[in-house]
């Protein structure tokens, strides 16, 4: 019995500290561009040590190209998804996949419907 609590608290705690470890990874600049469709432009992903972040776009009429906080942020082993609430229709979900690397974010989501594309690599 003691075996077992002991490994549920070991791998409670990997987890934790592994969470940890890719939320200090992400912290920084990252660029990148979007695709949804036929549009394409390029975007700009940052995240700050206080656990904030932002993100912006340019050619996205619906985003402007100022920088945008991001909601709904989750940093799970391997991933990160967020919401990114656009200035006149549904919010932008995103989520994306840290690339082994440690330098890239690759994913997709959905805005207004459509399917979209992201690839973001680090920039500092």
């Amino acid at each position: 019995m003691f075996k077992k609590y002991f490994l549920m608290l070991c791998f409670g705690f990997y987890s934790v500290c592994a969470l940890a470890a890719d939320a200090a990874a992400l912290q920084g600049q990252w660029s990148g561009v979007w695709y949804i469709g036929m549009s394409s432009g390029k975007t700009h992903l940052h995240f700050d040590e206080d656990g904030s972040a932002h993100i912006s776009f340019t050619n996205l009429d619906e985003f402007g190209e100022e920088d945008i906080p991001l909601s709904k942020l989750s940093i799970d082993s391997g991933s990160v998804s967020f919401s990114v609430p656009s200035k006149y229709s549904a919010a932008f979900q995103i989520q994306l996949k840290i690339k082994p690397d440690g330098k890239t974010l690759d994913g997709g989501g959905k805005f207004d419907g459509a399917g979209a594309k992201l690839v973001f690599t680090k920039s500092n």
